[in-house]
């Protein structure tokens, strides 16, 4: 079995806040690395830090243009795209900010790639994204700016992001189940763990070491279930 991964740095395996210095680093104990040693499928990972479904999108059009195939391919998008700008977010903070992938184009443009990977008899997964920790979040997002602009912006709701987040999931589920597209839930096996925020990362949005390794077992669980589409 071969599979593609078009994602963002949480199937990339960035951890934050480590004693390195570094923004982020890269874990080698990432949560598909991890199913990867356990399964001994195949993999090519091209998630990307930072990455917007539309950059994922030119990514696999490309791969799949030079002749790249595989069984299935996991596509995660969600954290990036519906986030702010949260730098010009506190210097204007009464103007009006969208998030860097408004709804409506994150569905359709999560549909085009569905329907590009049908076509080329690719079996498309989609992974429904981790949610925030609300709190750490927000002081992240501050760290640097002006707490309060941001805080009006958000309309006095420290969870609006939270919130946020979780209509870009749920819709995302709900366009998956419409279409018939396998998906792995991550923020509902998550969040129903009862240990949520010791999975997570303190900038609130990146899974930790522990939290790649629940991960991995949901990975494990549900990569052998997978059905190849005909």
């Amino acid at each position: 079995m071969k599979i593609i991964v078009i994602g963002d740095s949480i199937l990339k395996g960035a951890v934050t806040g480590t004693a390195s210095g570094h923004l982020f680093d890269i874990i080698e104990d990432s949560s598909l690395n991890l199913a990867q040693k356990a399964l001994g499928f195949e993999m090519d990972n091209q998630s990307v830090f930072g990455n917007v479904i539309s950059k994922g999108q030119r990514k696999l059009n490309k791969m799949l243009e030079r002749g790249e195939t595989a069984d299935f391919c996991i596509v995660e998008f969600c954290g990036n795209d519906s986030d702010y700008d949260w730098a010009l977010v506190s210097e204007n903070p009464n103007e009006a900010h969208i998030q860097r992938t408004p709804p409506a184009d994150f569905i359709r443009i999560y549909s085009e790639m569905i329907e590009t990977l049908r076509e080329h008899k690719i079996t498309p997964v989609i992974m429904i994204s981790p949610a925030l920790c609300a709190e750490r979040w927000f002081k992240h997002i501050t760290n640097g700016h002006n707490a309060q602009n941001i805080l009006d912006f958000l309309g006095g709701d420290k969870e609006k992001p939270f919130k946020n987040q979780k209509e870009y999931d749920e819709a995302l589920l709900d366009f998956a189940k419409k279409n018939k597209v396998q998906y792995v839930n991550m923020r509902e096996a998550m969040l129903e763990s009862g240990k949520f925020d010791d999975l997570m990362c303190q900038d609130g949005i990146h899974p930790n070491e522990k939290g790649y390794k629940f991960m991995a077992d949901i990975w494990i669980k549900a990569i052998p279930e997978l059905r190849k589409e005909a």
